[in-house]
């Protein structure tokens, strides 16, 4: 096997720390930069062997003359193009296709935490993740020679350059995660995948991490085929350096706005081979999945469309192709990109004709599985994307009708097969495929049914089709569907599908062997799931629809409504915890189909355990959704006779099945509240650099380790938080109890931890799901139960003051209703695409028009007084305008947001007053956040040490922050004598977090080891954070009139743990303010002294601050109070200046002596201090030094004066002072 001839050396040092992965790091973002070019830099002296590992196809690469070197370095390989035999140009881009290829599957295989322990499990012989990058930019050369390729006149460079796109666009890997994705019944929306980045955090949102999404390249920029604007004055405008500007932020983008699809179509209507037709819609898909932009530009580029169509058309003689497949695909996510869209396919027929196989009718599954393993999985594909294309047409509300026509074909796909001759043939995944599908267009078809007892419905006035062109589904046609699918639940209980299952000692074991096919039917069983539990969900009434004469909201049940619960309860779905003796004992007896998931979650592969979890929550829905018509339904309907004795099954069903399952769902509970404890944090891993990753125009992950949000351990993060939640909705976090047991508290803490870990999960597609998880945090037995949290905390440490009041049920309440209106407009608001008041989109076509060509700049704001949201017809969402997924501090906004919650991130302004919101209204949102604040503190406390918490998880840094925030809007919040005492124990909670990191040297980042100055507020939270103290200062010295909770907050910005700049800023605003002595005594700060005096100063710049502060006069009303300032001060130039010293240290302690000196000659009111300085000592030994029997240890003061003397270099005034100084220091010891 060959080797790498040039390896990286910087690869070597590369850790979580210089990829961007810790939250925590105090690390300047600009060295995470720089150590990131350095990387990619090193990527371009790289080079690679023309033949083994890297170019296995050598033997039939031709070159038509001599191939002239054995490898190509970096640097050469992305200039091609200027190699003159065609030969050669095909078997560089093979190379760089094989190279590019590699590199996106180590980035993909890298864990998703990478940390030290992961650095063996991957190929470090090479910086993969640097190699990505530097190819595809910001540098022009490789999309400026693909680009070119692409017009190549041979078609073997051109299949090679198609080749290279296909791996640059990540095609397959993405297409990997929306497959997966495609099969979750709960995931409605896909994403678009063009890079982003975050916008900067502004001091109106407190500097908090998770602002809006934006583009890398601004959509307006990519001009793809917008034949409105280019006419002969702007085309020439169109430079080719604006088009490197935008492939340098965005690689898709520039490829459009470089003309690609025109291109593409050309070769598409040139009658390509099978093999580039198949690259070029890849290609289109790819760029279709990119942007809105990019969507439209595929769909309105000319005849594009209609080609791929024609050529769908012309190979229907022969068999099928990929290429085919892919081209329903197409269509499929351009529909999902827009409803006019699907409009457009259907009214011109596009639909129909792409979807023609629904339409044909197989007799017997046998001929089926006859055809060949390889002509079951290509129909098989291709019948699945056909029944997606359908389901995204149902979804917008069209096609429903078709379900009449299409139906007859689809029931020997949706009817249960025999399992062990599929398994003999090889081709039950396939099989499976397609009734997954199909299920999940019955369960779309679901969605469009009208609510059963709405008044229209009973009364016959809903048709399939609406007066807004979308159509419904008929009640007439769920019966037979549910009949349908209740064959898959009984099947469940047939041995084919038991054998699937080993078990060993007892425990179900998944054989590798079996492991395609049992997830293969776990997403069958999924899907048809969901689509029970959407049907159940659409006959329970809406909240509109008022009770009925007889007192009750249901007047009949659907025979299929009890049917489903009695056949989920014998084919052993569920177990009963009940005893034998009330219902009878179990038949199957050998556990329930819920334990066997959950093993399977905790066992399986990472798809399997993602199926697993879909199978858990359909199962679950169905059974809420059946005990809630249950109980809705009348008394008297269908009451058995007295003769008649009630099945086992029956009984459960009467009684409720939840109730009968409890304890089973209990421990699920349980499983899931550990699962997304452990999984929160490796998603908040994968945001990389404050950008959509380090390598722009990346689909997957954007460059992130293990595809970062673009990969199947997102999804199966996601589903687990997104099932806990739903579990949590079904019984509240908090019991009705009076006194908890110590285990109900742990689990209810447990529960809460994972609530607060599964917001953090969501992307761009869960505001719902986030939504749904804040209200249940924000419950008012969640909040009782914080208080109690706060309480116990407050009353088992020592140094706390316990509160000497409690809340109401009004103020619980009230917190309730504020902390849910500030986080959902904080962090749920989304930017909405805008129209000017005439109805023209605002884009760079108004600019151009005008007469301005050059690229548009992407604005933080916009004036909105004049616009109109745009209505958006999308099944996919874009990652800019919205701020998903959240940062791990979204918990510490309502105490950080200045402004109004809804314009955060909006409103910009250079003053700070003009941001903040009305004082009124910020009060009770910073009163209910410091309640909920301090709630989750305190229940973080309890938690055991190895479970992970993100309260815990956010620096000390963020949260000290976050207190000086409010105190930028008033006094208002500590003024107030319930949240004053909040916010105070806030800061002796934080002290003790401090002195525990100085102390206890907790911190494990090996940069920090020798670094006292952890506190990094300027380097982790904003590089102008020396602006905000001064600001702080300014208020604290205009309004605070020496308030010791203010002073406590201002104080701890002189911590020695702070880093330099900010203490200094801070320093020099307090002496500037002439506010030094509103500081608290040392004894009276939220940490410990050693803190503040330890390790000794060394920047030059503070001890020359704290020289100006004495001789300047700033600190004399600090010495009489006995302010923290003075105690610094005494401190520290005492141990600089009476310590040995050389070099520059021994010039500045000569200098700041004379300074002393020479301001006690002048004014003879410092005496008393500078004899301090003399006598001083720390404070935990002695103030004044003293020998053994108490007498003045004349000795070492005469030792620090003759210091004095040394450094008057022969001055007279100043030796004369020294001289006064002893002769005081004599008269005062006698």
């Amino acid at each position: 096997m060959s080797h790498v001839d040039t390896t990286i050396t910087s690869n070597n040092t590369k850790t979580a720390e210089e990829n961007g992965l810790e939250q925590n790091s105090g690390q300047a973002s600009g060295s995470l930069w720089t150590a990131w070019r350095e990387r990619v830099e090193a990527a371009r002296e790289l080079s690679f062997p023309w033949t083994g590992l890297y170019v296995s196809e050598r033997d039939f690469l031709r070159t038509e003359g001599d191939p002239g070197v054995l490898a190509i370095q970096s640097k050469k390989r992305v200039t091609h193009r200027s190699w003159s035999i065609p030969g050669q140009r095909s078997l560089s881009l093979h190379l760089l296709s094989t190279v590019l290829d590699k590199a996106l599957q180590n980035i993909h295989q890298m864990q998703v935490q990478f940390d030290r322990t992961d650095a063996n499990k991957v190929d470090k012989s090479i910086d993969w993740e640097a190699v990505w990058a530097y190819a595809l930019g910001p540098e022009p050369e490789l999309i400026l020679s693909l680009r070119l390729c692409l017009d190549d006149n041979h078609s073997s460079v051109v299949l090679a350059c198609a080749k290279v796109l296909h791996c640059i666009l990540s095609y397959d890997v993405n297409e990997n995660f929306f497959d997966i994705s495609e099969k979750i019944a709960t995931r409605h929306k896909d994403t678009f995948t063009a890079p982003v980045f975050r916008s900067k955090p502004e001091i109106a949102v407190g500097f908090l991490r998770g602002g809006f999404w934006k583009y890398n390249a601004k959509p307006s920029n990519i001009l793809a085929l917008d034949e409105e604007i280019i006419d002969d004055e702007t085309e020439g405008k169109r430079t080719i350096q604006d088009d490197v500007v935008v492939a340098g932020q965005d690689f898709a983008a520039g490829l459009v706005r470089m003309g690609i699809l025109p291109r593409l179509r050309y070769l598409l209507e040139s009658d390509s081979t099978a093999a580039l037709e198949e690259y070029i819609i890849s290609l289109l898909i790819a760029i279709a999945r990119h942007s809105p932009k990019c969507a439209n530009a595929v769909m309105n580029c000319q005849r594009l469309i209609q080609t791929v169509v024609s050529r769908f058309i012309a190979n229907e003689s022969v068999e099928i192709q990929p290429s085919k497949i892919k081209s329903v695909r197409l269509l499929k996510v351009l529909a999902q990109s827009d409803g006019r869209n699907c409009v457009d396919f259907i009214k011109n027929g596009s639909f129909q004709t792409m979807t023609w196989h629904l339409y044909q009718s197989i007799s017997f599954l046998d001929k089926w599985v006859k055809s060949g393993k390889e002509n079951c999985q290509l129909s098989s594909a291709l019948m699945v994307e056909q029944l997606r294309f359908w389901k995204v047409c149902i979804q917008h509300g069209h096609c429903v009708s078709y379900f009449s026509d299409i139906f007859p074909n689809l029931c020997i796909w949706l009817n249960p097969p025999i399992i062990e001759r599929l398994v003999e043939n090889d081709v039950l995944s396939e099989f499976a495929s397609i009734t997954t599908e199909g299920y999940l267009v019955l369960e779309a078809l679901a969605r469009r049914l009208p609510s059963l007892f709405s008044q229209k419905n009973l009364s016959n006035q809903i048709s399939e089709y609406s007066g807004d062109d979308t159509e419904f589904w008929s009640w007439s046609h769920v019966g037979p569907m549910v009949d349908i699918a209740l064959k898959w639940i009984v099947m469940k209980s047939d041995p084919s599908i038991c054998n699937l299952f080993k078990s060993k000692n007892g425990v179900d074991v998944l054989l590798v062997s079996q492991d395609l096919s049992v997830t293969s039917l776990l997403w069958v069983y999924s899907a048809v799931m969901h689509m029970l539990s959407r049907v159940l969900e659409k006959v329970i009434p809406d909240d509109t629809v008022h009770s009925h004469e007889s007192g009750s909201l249901v007047p009949w049940l659907p025979e299929f409504v009890p049917k489903v619960g009695l056949e989920m309860i014998k084919n052993g779905f569920i177990l009963s915890d009940t005893n034998d003796a009330k219902y009878g004992k179990d038949p199957n007896g050998s556990g329930s189909f819920i334990e066997k998931l959950c093993h399977l979650r905790s066992q399986g592969t990472c798809e399997t355990s993602l199926a697993s979890v879909c199978c858990l929550q359909g199962l679950v829905g169905i059974i809420v959704s059946i005990d809630k018509l249950i109980m809705l339904a009348r008394t008297g309907v269908q009451t058995p006779s007295q003769n008649y004795t009630s099945t086992r099954e029956e009984k459960i069903l009467k009684d409720g099945i939840l109730g009968g399952c409890l304890v089973e769902l209990r421990s699920v509970q349980n499983t899931f509240m550990k699962l997304v404890a452990s999984d929160w944090h490796l998603v908040q891993s994968i945001e990389m650099f404050g950008r959509g990753g380090p390598a722009p125009g990346v689909g997957v992950g954007w460059g992130a380790s293990g595809g970062g949000f673009w990969s199947a351990t997102f999804l199966l993060s996601q589903a687990d938080s997104r099932f806990l939640i739903d579990l949590l909705e079904i019984w509240k976090i908090v019991s009705n109890f009076d006194i908890p047991t110590e285990e109900e508290m742990t689990l209810t803490m447990l529960a809460i931890n994972s609530s607060l870990g599964a917001c953090v999960t969501a992307g761009p597609t869960d505001g719902t799901f986030v939504k749904k998880a804040i209200n249940i945090l924000l419950d008012v037995s969640v909040l009782k139960y914080l208080d109690l949290c706060i309480r116990r905390f407050l009353f088992s440490n020592e140094g706390f003051k316990v509160f000497d009041w409690e809340y109401k049920e009004e103020d619980y309440l009230l917190f309730s209703k504020t902390l849910a209106s500030h986080f959902n407009n904080r962090w749920l608001s989304v930017k909405k695409k805008l129209k000017d008041s005439d109805g023209n989109n605002l884009s760079g076509s108004k600019l151009l028009k005008n007469g301005k060509g050059s690229l548009d700049t992407i604005y933080e704001d916009l004036d909105t007084s004049h616009m109109i949201s745009q209505d958006c017809t999308s099944l996919v969402i874009e990652w800019a305008h919205q701020r998903l997924p959240l940062p791990i501090s979204w918990f510490l906004s309502p105490i950080s947001t200045l402004c109004d919650s809804k314009q955060a991130g909006l409103k910009k302004s250079s003053n700070l007053q003009d941001l903040i919101q009305d004082p009124g209204d910020f009060l009770v949102v910073s009163q209910a956040g410091l309640f909920f604040l301090l709630g989750i503190e305190a229940l973080s406390s309890f938690l055991p040490d190895d479970i992970p918490s993100p309260v815990k998880s956010v620096s000390l840094v963020w949260k000290l922050h976050s207190l000086s925030m409010i105190l930028l809007v008033g006094m208002g919040v500590i003024e107030d004598e319930r949240s004053r005492a909040v916010y105070e124990a806030l800061q002796d909670l934080y002290g003790n977090f401090l002195h525990q990191a100085t102390s206890c040297n907790l911190l494990t980042e090996p940069r920090n080891e020798n670094n006292p100055e952890f506190l990094a507020f300027q380097s982790e939270i904003h590089e102008t954070y020396s602006t905000f103290i001064e600001t702080l200062v300014e208020q604290f010295s205009a309004i605070s009139y020496g308030d010791l909770v203010y002073g406590r907050q201002v104080a701890v910005y002189l911590h020695r743990c702070v880093e330099a700049p900010v203490r200094l800023a801070t320093w020099n605003t307090l002496t500037n303010s002439r506010v030094l002595e509103l500081l608290p005594p040392l004894e009276n700060c939220f940490t410990d002294a050693e803190g503040y005096l330890e390790p000794v100063e060394d920047n030059f710049g503070i001890l020359e601050a704290y020289a100006k502060s004495w001789t300047s006069g700033a600190l004399d009303r600090a010495a009489s109070r006995g302010s923290l300032a003075y105690t610094l001060v005494l401190h520290h130039l005492s141990a600089f200046i009476f310590n040995s010293c050389t070099g520059d240290k021994l010039l500045l302690r000569n200098k700041l002596s004379r300074s002393l000196l020479l301001d006690f000659s002048l004014k003879q009111q410092h005496e008393a201090m500078m004899l301090n300085l003399i006598q001083y000592n720390k404070p935990s030994t002695s103030h004044r030094i003293k020998q053994e029997d108490g007498s003045p240890a004349w000795n070492a003061i005469e030792k620090r004066l003759a210091l004095l003397n040394e450094a008057c270099e022969i001055n007279s005034s100043l030796l004369a002072a020294v001289e006064k100084l002893r002769s005081s220091l004599k008269n005062k010891m006698l």
